[in-house]
């Protein structure tokens, strides 16, 4: 379980690059993961290229913030911790795809402009306040920011994507940059038109129970 875990983080990674959605050294991923009765999550290491982790590259940091092996985790670790901690996640997908990251310089927050916007249990794609990179400003602005969705903009910076497993995560940020890429290109022409809050919850709903089925 251990290995496929990292193994999984390191074919992610990789497609944070193939996938285009984060180049070179940036973004980062985590999974959930319990090792001897010790809660905490494995994560991507800090410096190293996406396409070019190891297994043995891969960080465990303990839900008290404990850092193991004397590895070096990604800069952001604090704030994937602080969403294991403030939510019921499994895994986090972290980029800095290319629409996200001009969306949330642009924009305080992607309306509802399209019905998919609900595949992040949300009626909008809110943006985190800016702070400074892996400081606790940043973490606290990410879990306001997310709420009880799956997802949210970093301004000046990039996206976040939640999910039940490392799969839902790194779908939906796809999706994430998607509808970013939609919203940039909409908003060039004139402000799209919304669906309105009736509509988003009768999309919601059918989300939710499509999900069920």
């Amino acid at each position: 379980m251990i290995d496929l875990k990292k193994k999984k983080i390191i074919k992610y990674s990789k497609l944070l690059v193939k996938n285009g959605l984060s180049p070179l050294r940036s973004g980062n991923i985590s999974i959930r993961h319990k090792i001897k009765n010790i809660d905490g999550f494995f994560i991507s290491p800090s410096g190293k290229k996406n396409d070019q982790i190891k297994i043995n590259d891969i960080v465990f940091v303990s839900m008290s913030g404990k850092i193991y092996e004397n590895k070096k985790p990604s800069s952001e670790w604090g704030f994937h911790l602080d969403l294991y901690k403030h939510t019921n996640c499994n895994a986090v997908v972290h980029a800095h795809s290319k629409f996200a990251v001009i969306s949330s310089c642009l924009y305080k927050q992607i309306p509802a402009f399209h019905y998919m916007v609900a595949l992040t249990n949300s009626k909008s794609i809110k943006v985190a306040r800016y702070a400074l990179f892996g400081s606790k400003s940043l973490s606290k602005n990410i879990i306001k920011a997310i709420g009880t969705s799956k997802t949210c903009l970093i301004s000046n910076h990039g996206q976040i994507s939640i999910g039940n497993s490392i799969e839902n995560a790194f779908e939906l940020a796809e999706e994430v940059e998607l509808l970013c890429d939609y919203y940039y290109h909409c908003r060039l022409q004139k402000i799209p038109k919304n669906i309105s809050n009736k509509e988003m919850d009768k999309v919601l709903n059918k989300i939710l129970n499509y999900k069920s089925d």
